[in-house]
């Protein structure tokens, strides 16, 4: 079929919904569910503190209901937002969204208009896959790409209107209208804090390779608010100062740190595990060695990341570029206009946290071979990174 993304009921009339059309109706559910299930601990209060004397450890049952408490909050708290802001559907502009063209597109809202008020979104090409088997199968998404910035805002006869405009490049995956096995799908997602219940949608929307451009002429990227937010991200991260002919900047140390206290705690664990079961001599020689080794390496690479800092100076002769550890010079390289090529902006890695994923990038200068140097990282946005790279091609009179 020519158009397979009208194979998708959702997608068909362009008015697509977000996941908040039903997620609070399932967070309550399960709620519902939860609390049913931890029922009996408050049935038979009398019983349960009388055991709470000879079994103490039996305290942490409370937890259970604790949770479920939680969880009827957060579903009420849901269903106040989604009462709040309505439904909420996504126009594509072109539809469907494009690679090697533009994503785009609007949402109106009941939100009342207010310039100051930021919406922040973000477009990710998601790789869905499926680990383990039979009953240890379980689904997880990485990022394959992810961009994101500030939509545009204007006053509507509901409220506020929320533009968006992508550049996308070509060579990404289309979206999987057969969601089997191992699939790609690409999320909208739009987010604004708020008093209140925060607006928060998120739309899996069809994204193939028709090349089209949108008739939305402001691109987020290059929307003042994204650039802002942008240079706030660079200036949290990194200090610069103007040189002779030139820019120098520096990554200083323990800057954006979350990566590397999780290396730590994780390969920490790992390695206690390991020594913990050597020391017990139940595990014989295997499990200790392993888990030893691979927690070593993740926790010196969790203490690498801490403390590590670049120095990166740029000017019209070309590049060059130091590297410190604990504040001890480790490396010193350059490179010369002559030899540069070109900047590229490289995904290192990913964390999430609940609906969260921050994408980690780092620039780097290549050269016309295959010598390449750092000259940016602890990047979380592709703003961030693009912003880097175009102020340091400005000073390489590019």
């Amino acid at each position: 079929m020519g158009e397979p993304w009208l194979q998708k009921k959702s997608w068909r009339d362009n008015r697509i919904s977000s996941a908040a059309r039903y997620s609070h109706w399932a967070l309550l559910a399960f709620a519902l569910v939860w609390n049913g299930i931890t029922l009996p601990l408050f049935l038979n209060a009398d019983e349960f503190w009388g055991r709470v004397g000879e079994e103490p450890m039996i305290l942490l049952a409370l937890l259970f209901p604790l949770v479920g408490v939680g969880l009827m909050a957060a579903a009420v708290w849901a269903f106040m937002a989604w009462r709040k802001f309505g439904p909420t559907p996504l126009v594509l502009d072109p539809f469907p969204g494009s690679i090697g063209g533009h994503v785009g597109g609007w949402v109106d809202t009941r939100i009342p208009f207010a310039a100051r008020q930021r919406f922040d979104v973000k477009l990710a090409c998601m790789r869905s896959s499926v680990s383990g088997s039979g009953k240890n199968r379980k689904r997880s998404e990485s990022v394959r790409w992810q961009t994101d910035g500030v939509c545009h805002s204007e006053r509507s006869g509901t409220g506020t209107q929320l533009f968006f405009r992508f550049d996308v490049p070509a060579g990404l995956p289309a979206a999987d209208v057969a969601r089997t096995g191992t699939y790609h799908l690409w999320r909208l997602s739009i987010a604004c804090d708020m008093d209140g219940p925060d607006f928060s949608r998120s739309y899996d929307i069809p994204v193939f390779a028709t090349g089209q451009q949108s008739s939305l002429r402001q691109g987020t990227e290059s929307h003042a608010a994204t650039q802002d937010l942008a240079m706030e991200g660079l200036e949290s991260i990194a200090e610069f100062r103007t040189v002779p002919g030139g820019i120098e900047a520096f990554f200083p140390a323990l800057q954006r740190p979350g990566q590397g206290i999780a290396a730590i705690l994780f390969g920490g664990l790992f390695a206690g595990i390991g020594v913990g079961v050597g020391l017990a001599g139940d595990g014989g020689i295997v499990i200790p060695v392993v888990f030893s080794s691979v927690g070593t390496l993740i926790l010196g690479y969790g203490i690498w990341y801490l403390a590590k800092s670049l120095l990166v100076g740029v000017t019209a002769a070309g590049l060059r570029c130091r590297r410190f550890l604990f504040g001890y010079p480790m490396t010193t390289r350059q490179m010369t206009r002559a030899d540069f090529s070109h900047f590229e902006i490289d995904r290192t890695s990913s964390s999430s946290s609940g609906n969260k994923t921050t994408v980690y990038y780092q620039l780097r200068a290549h050269g016309h071979g295959d010598d390449s140097l750092p000259a940016g990282e602890r990047l979380t946005s592709r703003a961030e990174a693009e912003l880097l790279k175009e102020t340091f091609e400005s000073y390489l009179g590019r």
